[in-house]
């Protein structure tokens, strides 16, 4: 009788450990995903033979026409990731390298080592989420994620030495969001409304229409970002800021953007309208060109609206953008002071993972004197999804 006491109690203690090791294990396990996309463009750009030139345009072309055979708006992606849980958090890391599939010169010359996001998450729906690493910045992704060219070209830039990824509208009615080292709290609640509050590693000054500031930004605090999103069952509007201290030569400066974005889906057809005001930020990216070359900051704003429609895997799309940028300091009337861009697109998807895409783009820079130079564009390409 003791032993089959025994015997039994050995068998309880047993099969009671091996079950809380089977619930260790389910609680502690990851799960693992990889997914990215690949795409390629071949795109045909009538340069500007004018003869005239608007200073601080790195975007347009001028004299003899060119092409690319590059890499879209959206670069080639591969993202690595794994989820998990504790104590009812979510918890989420991500690797996305993302180097694109442009290159013109041998032996990889001109290859970006610096394409990549890699951030972790923490969170549930009582808490909200933390987010620490480098990843999107919070000002204007919205308008970039409807922008209907991330399945495309949009604007070129740089047509003769091609980026890993095109512009899209950047720099004709918004600024690129860009990636960014960042500690970010999002909180979404129940009536629809989600808030994210940020700091983020302070970006330099950099310049590509070589009349800007360069310079180290001093780095004296971290830069804010953060944004406000309600969504409602047909659409959303939101409103992000940025903002972050650059020290120059002379003396600092506030660099501050703050955004409106919106969309309204109808059935098949979407709206999209969005609108930016900025100084001493930029045009078409972060701190590029931001400041004249003392470190003056320059004001700039702008709008841009889109429209798509659906029919069956077909989406057609036309949007128009418009970016202003007035004179500051030192800067001539040769100074770009409006750029302007509309594009029509045609996208579709087949077998649910490969999109063929073509577009006619036409852009336009015009400096305070007015001077006027103009490129049109053309592309077709395709994109695979996995």
């Amino acid at each position: 009788m003791r032993l089959i006491k025994t015997t039994g109690y050995l068998t309880f203690l047993a099969s009671a450990l091996v079950s809380a090791q089977s619930h260790a294990e389910t609680e502690q396990a990851w799960d693992f995903n990889f997914h990215g996309t690949i795409n390629t463009h071949a795109v045909y750009v009538s340069c500007d033979d004018s003869g005239g030139s608007v200073a601080g345009n790195a975007l347009l072309c001028s004299g003899d026409d060119a092409t690319s055979v590059s890499n879209g708006y959206s670069p080639a992606s591969f993202q690595f990731s794994a989820a998990t849980q504790r104590n009812g958090f979510d918890i989420n890391v991500v690797l996305a390298i993302e180097p694109g599939t442009t290159d013109n010169s041998a032996f990889n010359g001109n290859g970006d080592n610096k394409a990549y996001r890699a951030f972790f998450t923490v969170g549930n729906s009582e808490f909200g989420t933390l987010k620490a690493g480098r990843d999107y910045g919070i000002f204007g992704l919205d308008v970039v994620l409807e922008d209907m060219a991330l399945g495309g070209v949009g604007a070129t830039a740089s047509i003769r030495s091609p980026l890993n990824t095109s512009l899209g509208a950047a720099g004709y009615g918004y600024i690129f969001s860009d990636r960014l080292s960042q500690i970010t709290y999002s909180k979404s609640f129940d009536n629809g409304l989600l808030a994210d509050i940020g700091i983020f590693q302070a970006l330099d000054s950099v310049s590509f229409g070589g009349n800007g500031y360069v310079g180290d930004s001093g780095s004296e605090r971290p830069g804010v970002h953060g944004r406000l999103k309600y969504t409602f069952s047909n659409g959303y509007i939101s409103s992000s800021f940025y903002n972050q201290s650059v020290d120059t030569v002379d003396d600092d400066y506030s660099a501050s953007g703050i955004d409106l974005t919106a969309a309204l889906q109808f059935d098949n057809t979407r709206l999209a309208i969005s609108a930016f005001d900025a100084s001493g930020l930029g045009y078409y990216g972060l701190l590029i060109d931001s400041a004249d070359v003392t470190g003056t900051p320059r004001d700039s704003s702008g709008w841009f609206t889109q429209i798509t429609h659906k029919l069956g895997a077909t989406k057609l799309g036309f949007n128009y953008g418009v970016s202003k940028v007035d004179l500051a300091g030192v800067d001539t009337l040769a100074q770009v002071k409006k750029q302007t861009k509309a594009s029509l697109g045609v996208y579709h998807t087949l077998w649910e993972i490969y999109t063929v895409s073509g577009e006619l783009s036409s852009m336009e820079a015009k400096s305070h004197q007015g001077v006027t130079i103009k490129n049109e564009a053309i592309s077709v390409g395709m994109a695979i999804s996995f």
